[in-house]
């Protein structure tokens, strides 16, 4: 829930200001470029063929200087220069604050040795969705946010879990609190009674190791 100080935009400031920037699974749904290991790196395309569409592998030559010489033979990768930019220009307009990015993760290289199904994901209607060529315009195409290529722009102050952030940034105490006001209106339930009951469930979903709880949490100081 937004508080009054907070201000939710569709595009970034242009000016210089004061304060903080905060990215929630913001940065997994830029475009970037997708490299396959064939010999040697080369860019994925796509086109049009019989109807569908078709990858098509091209030797580029700006293929970034960090990937590695050799891979196992159709590695993927992807190749994050948007969320780069992006990452780059909120550094240069805080002035005095923060920039905090909440996001699931992974690194070039884990993405060169994991099936690339397990970062490159679509999603159709909040559920998993079918290859990435195919119900076009129909389902999200998003990558694992490549945390070494955004340490390249600058080194992260601060990496942690979100479980382990919310936790430092006091949920549990929100969730007592959330606790004892449902527990002493429990017998005629109010709407703040009822917000406050779904802070504990709330808790639990955002703090799940084995789901969001395991999302990074990457903070840039200024």
């Amino acid at each position: 829930m937004h508080t009054v100080e907070m201000n939710s935009r569709s595009s970034m400031p242009t000016s210089p200001f004061i304060g903080v920037v905060i990215a929630n699974e913001l940065l997994d749904n830029l475009p970037f470029r997708l490299f396959v290991f064939d010999g040697t790196w080369k860019e994925a395309f796509v086109a049009e063929q019989n109807q569908s569409f078709v990858e098509v592998l091209r030797k580029v030559n700006d293929a970034p200087s960090w990937l590695p010489q050799l891979a196992p033979h159709g590695a993927r990768v992807p190749v994050q220069s948007a969320a780069a930019r992006w990452l780059g220009h909120a550094i240069e307009i805080v002035q005095n604050g923060s920039i905090v990015v909440f996001d699931y993760c992974s690194t070039t290289f884990d993405a060169i040795t994991a099936p690339w199904r397990d970062w490159l994901r679509t999603y159709r209607l909040h559920e998993p969705g079918e290859h990435y060529l195919r119900n076009f315009g129909e389902q999200d195409i998003t990558s694992h946010v490549m945390l070494d290529q955004l340490q390249l722009v600058r080194p992260a102050d601060r990496v942690v879990s979100q479980s382990e952030w919310l936790t430092h940034n006091g949920i549990n105490e929100l969730v007592a609190d959330g606790r004892n006001y449902w527990q002493a209106n429990a017998a005629k339930p109010d709407v703040k009674a009822m917000k406050m009951r779904s802070r504990i469930s709330e808790a639990e979903a955002l703090c799940d190791p084995r789901g969001l709880g395991n999302f990074k949490v990457l903070e840039w100081y200024k």
